[in-house]
């Protein structure tokens, strides 16, 4: 609870060579510190820190009386005591030098009156020598006992010197005389009576009662007397048997212990046995060998140790350099030997290191001498130990040769010392001038009117958020979460009333007051504010000195009034001024030593050993005239007075108290379940928890008079509940979905870590007859220190120390970079206990209750890494046992994760988690692999499956996991986990044909780029796997695509086609493929290609294109060259509406929609007419061009314009229907251009205005792939179907509903389906799949594409059968417009013409032929920017029905040929089953 924060500071000491630091101490108060040097002494003041006087001998002084050593202080600082080497007690006297001061700063209050004031008056100091004293034997140890100095002689004799230099003889103490034993009781007694006996360290320990001594041998004991005088003939000794080589003492009054140092690098804390007197062993003080190999006997000894003013932390130093900080019961907080504490960079120290060696020592700036904690705790003041200076430079000698003075800066919780209620539930840190608070992942969301009037804001937890609207809330500021809220106390306040003394905290967690030395402040943090007191007397006359707390928006303040002379408690509102007008002040007889609030009862405890109990009441104040303002007033009521005096030993040694709702089992109750009353006290009496619970066996008590104020009940006895407690935390809500963790005491106990009292709720077979039937307690380690705990969410929350170590670039600071000290900083730090508890339970046979406890948590986000951590620490702990186990916890462990969905996933990961030398023993227990793999595919948990595949990968030989990632991959293709199939694909692929059969395989994770790499090589253009769905290739998409969806892009080279057309052509067959691989891999290639061919063909058969892009996208499927050997097969479409449907609903693409104009009233046209466009004088543009590619010459006429409205861009130019000979000459040219890349293919363009209405120029835009024809020429006949003068779309009526056709097709669908469904239909243009590529034409309502594979269809030798299903299609669409979707009636309607072209195709064959199996794999590139025209022709044609997933292909395990051959002629029937028929 303490952490360094900042640089440490070095403070500057005159040097003077060989005048070493010796010692520092600090008086009572903490304001003024002794510095001694071998022959000075230097007095400095706390704030700030100067330095004030100093003294120095003579050396003829340090000669003949010897050189300084240590100090102590008298109670009244006005004297100091030295001790030398030469066996001498120097006494200096120190005197103020009237009532000046040496320095003062002004400083101006800012408050109702500006004057300028002096603050931290630092007075003016003289120092002289008062008197020696020569002690025969010399000065072993000395410490300061009431008025007189107890000083320890080499003789054995304990001296009583008063402070006047005069020795007590009659009150000497000599060790001969001392009685020791083990106790006081019946223990056999000895006397040390032999010679050279004495003491070497002597602790006064005032509230034990005694001193604390080591004996020059290392043996350490414990001196007590019945008297309080100490007379020679009482004491007694009492030993602690374990310390045998002691070497340092330290007491804790607080908690009554006692730390011995040890020579071994240890230290040992023993407590007082308050019956038998005896010493008991606490804890101990050890780093362990783990983070800290052998670093204790590398440290050497411990040199000093020193506990915190408050007594909650213990500061260790050891001989060879090193600080650690542990707590009051042994938590370690801070320790340097583990870190960047100051390590230079050419010190051999690192925890790479086997063990610390004493090289690693050596440059360690922290080599202490002597240290003192500051005041409130908030700095150390450390003195080092001279170092040996390699260097030649006189300067740094000198520098070296002294030690330095060195001050550390602390920061600690609020607990310390204010251990109220509401500090207990926020990570709550406080500095000397500032305060740290994390109040977790909130959001503060303040309301303007509210602040405005005095409220307090809404704090909520995201993602639930208020109702109210902008209009009534006001900014959102996120606060907490894993940073720190640093909150700055104002100067004016810290100017007087330095350091702070007590901060507390309100429950929301957005109020804050604090106390120095006198008055108090409070914060908001959502106004930013500070208030503090107006009249600067009110602020003087009042001590905070019993803590504070907030109660609702009330601060309850236990102080004492300097005016008046008494205790008091007070009740300030924070919406108020802080006036004592607005207080409400309580006498109370005696000093308030802690103040705590349960719901509306306020707990006082005072130093009579008595607590009270009142009762808190809000009232309204009424203002007395009408310019006053209303102010709330809390009323204290006293409900009851307890006295403490027979369980706790002395007023200071009550560490916290609280009410509680909280009962044991043993407690008889007649109180309902739902009673949240306050049932029980609980009381930390210096580390011991006591819990005093009501009497309600009383006949008088009812249940209605729980309704009225809450009346006086008397306690039962206390019980212990733990020993060695820190802290406590105790739940103020209720939960009925968590009630184990809602109603669970909570301990925090230093390094035993933190215990849980949970209650065990009764189960249905058992009878109620209790609240609460029973509690266990249940301890369990944790890795950090609790701060706070979040109870429903079973988090423990902490801070955590850290080091930045850098060279400074500043010339100021060189310094400190040469001492190597580093600058520390503070984090907040998590850790989840509900493992700890569910294990507790299950070892104890209570697997009941902890199924209750982790259902009520199944709905927190990291429940299935809770069962992960208890799973893996069980397999870790009985797995690397040295002997068995004879009840192993591991099946239980098993057996209760078994209960929960995420058994398999926790299973996988832990195991993936642990060495593999482990795994045997958890699946001996958990079961086999495979199995737990089987039921992962069957609850479609295929994640997780795939984690079971590198299990089996190295327990099993590759043929098995071989054959369960092929029924995975089959499982995942069909549910479409596209980045799992890569993944499965790859791992497939890295199993090697040369991998042994009989021997498992070392792990090959699967998604390591390392073992499965990504090709580095761009893909083919044929393979066009870079489909718009998948964001990582959409770069590839971009680049791929883009000479197709931009009709404006400039036509690529001649380079880049010959590139293209090779690449096509560099595709090899599959069956040649598979032919040239080698016999060993060639089996399990082809087998993963039938599986990723077949599922292709699944998808395609039931119309899922997108999931076929997407499959063909991750997987990278060589998509075009499939479809090309597929499009007579599955490729075709057996039913267009259908598959329209399908379409519009896997791309979330809408129906058209065409509310404005009726289509009824849309004339059925005879056919759709052209589009056209006119000049201002009427007559078209018409320009001819002849193109002669290969030697063909193409000279065909086409009629054509352009509509030009402001809606649509669109020109449609119709092509007539060519002769068969024509189509001949075309189809076989085609062919040739499609085998020669140099050539150029003659298609058909649309045309594309670029001039506004009334010019005669029209443009043709430009292709990447193909070069434009004339306008006014064709490929297939010229103007047979007549002009456009008839054309239905002629009169203005028309023209506007045309219009609103051309509006209407600006609705479409998301920007990424649309890029989707173009990226499609250029795949399947590509491959000739027309039939698709004429559906995805028409889904996208785009004429440009559909002319496009209209015109694809005219120029290749496309089979009859495939051109009349398309014809079909059109009808079928049509049909299904007029009779459910008058929405693509327009649409269509504009399609006549290519509806006719396709049937003038089929209808110019003279005789229909049979098309062959295997169809042409050499379709032209597609040109989307052709139209046709033609009549209104109906065409039905039959299609085959059989398809490809008939056939299903068997696994193929080994690398045979004839394994090979087998699927080859499997696959080979599937092809000549597909026949086709044009009727």
């Amino acid at each position: 609870m303490y952490f360094p924060v900042g640089w440490p500071k070095l403070l500057s000491l005159p040097s003077e060579e060989e005048d070493v630091l010796q010692f520092v101490v600090a008086n009572r108060d903490k304001t003024l510190f002794a510095v001694l040097t071998s022959q000075a002494v230097y007095v400095w003041f706390c704030k700030p820190c100067v330095h004030v006087v100093s003294y120095r001998r003579s050396d003829d002084s340090v000669i003949v009386l010897g050189k300084n050593q240590v100090a102590e202080w008298k109670p009244d600082s006005t004297a100091l005591a030295v001790t030398t080497s030469g066996g001498h007690l120097l006494f200096y006297k120190i005197d103020h030098e009237g009532s000046g001061s040496l320095y003062a700063q002004k400083h101006h209050r800012h408050r109702q009156d500006s004057i300028e004031v002096d603050n931290h008056l630092v007075p003016a100091m003289k120092i002289s020598i008062a008197g020696t004293l020569q002690i025969h034997g010399g000065i072993k140890s000395m410490v300061c006992f009431k008025d007189e100095l107890m000083v320890s002689s080499g003789h054995g004799i304990l001296m009583r010197v008063r402070w006047d230099g005069v020795v007590n003889d009659k009150m000497s103490i000599s060790i001969n005389t001392i009685r020791f034993s083990i106790d006081l009781q019946q223990s056999r007694q000895t006397q040390l009576d032999q010679p050279g006996v004495y003491f070497n360290q002597i602790e006064y320990c005032p509230l034990l009662g005694g001193f604390a001594v080591i004996l020059g041998d290392g043996r350490a004991g414990f001196l007590t007397a019945p008297s309080a005088r100490f007379e020679p003939q009482s004491v007694h000794g009492v030993w602690a048997q374990e310390v045998t080589n002691g070497s340092c003492i330290a007491a804790n009054h607080k908690y009554r212990l006692i730390a011995y140092g040890c020579k071994n690098g240890q230290g040992i804390v023993y407590t007082v046995d308050e019956i038998t007197g005896s010493l008991l062993v606490s804890h101990r003080l050890a780093l362990s060998n783990t983070d800290y190999p052998d670093a204790c006997n590398a440290a050497g000894a411990v040199t000093t140790l020193k506990w915190t003013p408050d007594g909650c932390a213990l500061a260790m130093s050891w001989q060879n350099g090193g600080l650690a900080l542990w707590s009051v019961f042994g938590a370690k907080l801070l320790c340097t030997l583990g870190g960047d504490y100051g390590l230079q960079a050419g010190s051999n120290f690192s925890l790479a290191h086997d063990s610390f060696s004493q090289d690693a020592f050596r440059d360690n700036p922290l080599q202490i001498k002597a240290m003192e904690w500051g005041m409130e705790g908030y700095h150390l003041w450390i003195t080092t130990t001279p170092k040996k200076s390699e260097k030649n430079s006189s300067d740094l000698r000198s520098l070296e040769s002294s030690g330095d003075l060195l001050q550390l800066q602390f920061v600690k919780s609020a607990l310390t010392v204010n251990p109220c209620r509401c500090n207990h539930e926020h990570l709550f840190l406080q500095g000397e001038d500032r305060l740290y608070i994390n109040t977790g992942d909130t959001i503060l969301k303040t309301n303007t009117e509210q602040i405005a009037s005095g409220g307090s804001p809404v704090r909520e937890m995201p993602p639930v958020l208020n109702s109210a609207g902008p209009t009534t809330q006001g900014p959102s500021l996120l606060i907490g979460n894993k940073q720190w809220q640093i909150i700055q106390l104002p100067l004016g306040y810290l100017s007087t009333n330095w350091p702070i003394k007590y901060a507390a905290v309100d429950r929301a967690g957005h109020c804050v007051a604090v106390a120095g030395k006198t008055g108090l402040a409070h914060y908001a943090l959502f106004t930013r504010r500070w208030k503090l007191f107006g009249n600067e007397t009110q602020e003087q006359d009042m001590v905070v000195n019993g803590g504070l707390c907030w109660w609702r928006d009330f601060i309850i303040v236990a102080c004492y009034n300097l005016n008046e002379s008494r205790d008091e408690i007070r009740l300030y509102p924070r919406v108020s001024n802080l006036d004592n007008a607005f207080a409400t002040i309580t006498k109370v007889p005696y000093q308030v030593l802690l103040v705590n609030v349960f719901r509306d009862i306020l707990i006082v405890f005072c130093a009579d050993y008595h607590v009270t109990m009142y009762n808190i009441e809000r009232r309204d104040t009424k203002p007395k005239s009408t310019l006053d303002d209303a102010y709330p007033t809390g009323v204290l009521t006293r409900i009851q007075d307890l006295s403490l005096a027979n369980f706790v030993p002395h007023p200071s040694s009550l560490i916290s108290l609280t009410l509680t709702s909280l009962r044991s089992e043993t407690a008889s109750s007649k109180m309902p379940s739902s009673s949240r009353e306050a049932e029980s006290l609980i009381v930390n009496v210096a580390g011991r928890l006591l819990m005093l619970q009501r009497d309600r066996s009383k006949p008088q008590y009812k249940e209605k008079d729980r309704k009225k104020a809450p009346q006086e009940l008397p306690f039962l006895a206390p019980v212990v509940l733990a020993s060695s407690v820190e802290n406590m935390w105790a739940p103020v809500g209720y939960s009925k979905e968590k009630p184990h963790l809602m109603e669970a005491l909570w301990l925090g106990c230093g390094a035993v870590g933190m215990k849980v009292w949970l209650p065990l709720f009764p189960t249905k077979e058992d009878k109620p007859h209790s609240f609460l039937a029973k509690r266990i307690m249940l301890p369990f380690k944790l890795q950090i220190y609790p701060l706070a705990v979040l109870f429903a969410d079973a988090v423990v929350l902490g801070a955590a120390n850290d080091v930045l170590t850098f060279d400074p670039m500043s010339p100021g600071l060189v310094l400190s970079c040469q001492q190597g000290l580093p600058y520390c900083v503070m984090e907040r730090t998590t850790q989840i206990y509900l493992h700890h508890i569910l294990r507790q339970l299950l070892r104890r046979n209570l697997g009941f209750h902890a199924l209750d406890i982790a259902r009520s948590c199944t709905s927190l986000p990291y429940f299935s890494h809770v069962l992960e951590l208890m799973l893996h620490e069980v397999l870790e702990a009985e797995a690397t046992a040295s002997e068995p186990i004879p009840d192993a916890l591991l099946p239980r462990v098993v057996a209760f994760i078994h209960e929960f969905p995420q058994f398999l996933q926790t299973v996988v990961h832990c195991a993936r988690k642990t060495e593999i030398a482990l795994w045997p023993y958890l699946f001996a227990t958990v079961g086999n692999p495979r199995d737990l793999f089987e039921e992962c595919i069957q609850s479609e948990a295929f994640e997780t499956a795939a984690s079971y595949l590198i299990i089996l990968q190295n327990l099993e030989n590759p043929k098995v996991s071989r054959h369960h990632a092929t029924q995975l991959l089959d499982c995942t293709l069909d549910h479409g986990k596209w980045e799992l199939c890569k993944d499965l694909v790859r791992f497939l692929r890295a199993i090697g044909p040369n991998d042994p059969e009989s021997s498992p395989r070392p792990t090959a994770p699967i998604n390591s780029p390392a073992i499965f790499p990504h090709s580095a090589t761009t893909p083919k253009a044929e393979s066009m796997t870079a489909f718009p769905f998948s964001p990582a290739l959409a770069a590839t998409q971009r680049n791929r695509s883009s000479s197709y969806t931009n009709p404006n892009f400039p036509p690529t080279s001649a380079n880049d086609k010959q590139r293209s057309s090779s690449a096509h052509q560099q595709i090899p067959d599959r069956k040649s493929s598979v032919h040239r691989k080698d016999s060993g891999g060639s089996a399990d290639e082809f087998f993963l290609d039938t599986i990723l061919t077949r599922h292709a063909r699944k998808l395609l058969s039931i119309g899922k294109l997108k999931d076929l892009g997407l499959f063909a996208a991750h997987l990278e499927f060589p998509l075009i060259g499939w479809l090309r050997k597929e499009r007579l097969r599955v490729a075709k479409v057996e039913d267009p509406v259908e598959s329209l449907k399908k379409l519009h609903n896997d791309f979330l693409w809408p129906l058209p929609a065409f509310p404005l104009v009726s289509v009824s009233h849309l004339p059925p046209p005879k056919y759709v007419g052209r589009l056209y466009s006119q000049s201002s004088s009427g007559s078209a543009s018409q320009t001819g061009l002849d193109n002669n590619v290969n030697g063909v010459s193409i000279d065909d006429e086409v009629d054509s314009g352009i509509l030009a409205t402001s809606g649509s861009n669109h020109g449609y130019i119709s092509s007539p229907i060519p002769s068969s000979k024509s189509r001949q000459q075309a189809t076989t040219q085609t062919e040739d251009l499609l085998c020669d890349g140099k050539t150029e293919d003659a298609v058909l363009k649309p045309i594309t205005p670029i001039k506004a209405m009334g010019t005669d120029e029209v443009s043709l835009s430009t292709c990447t792939t193909t070069e434009m024809t004339s306008e006014n020429s064709s490929t297939l006949g010229e103007n047979e179907y007549g002009l456009l003068d008839d054309s239905p779309w002629s009169s203005s009526q028309q023209l506007a509903e045309l219009e609103l056709l051309s509006q209407e097709l600006v609705h479409k669908g998301p920007p990424q389906s649309e890029a989707e469904l173009r990226y499609l239909q250029k795949i399947f243009s590509e491959a000739t799949c027309l039939e698709w590529s004429l559906l995805l034409a028409v889904v996208l309502r785009d004429p440009v594409a559909v002319t496009s594979v209209v015109n694809t269809a005219s120029m290749t030798e496309c089979p009859l059968e495939m051109i009349g299903r398309m014809r079909e299609a059109l009808s079928f669409l049509e049909l299904w417009a007029d009779t459910e979707c008058p929405g693509y009636r327009p649409f269509l309607y504009s399609l006549k013409d290519q509806a006719q072209v396709l049937t003038a195709i089929v209808n110019s064959e003279s005789t229909v032929k049979t098309p062959s199996k295997t169809p042409p794999d050499t379709p032209t590139s597609p040109t989307p920017e052709a139209s046709f025209t033609g009549s209104e022709l109906s065409f039905h044609g039959s299609h085959g029905n059989r398809t490809d997933d008939e056939n299903e292909v068997r696994t193929l395990d080994g690398n045979s040929e004839s394994e090979i051959s087998d699927v080859e002629n499997e696959i080979g029937n599937d092809e000549n089953g597909y026949q086709c028929r044009v009727s």
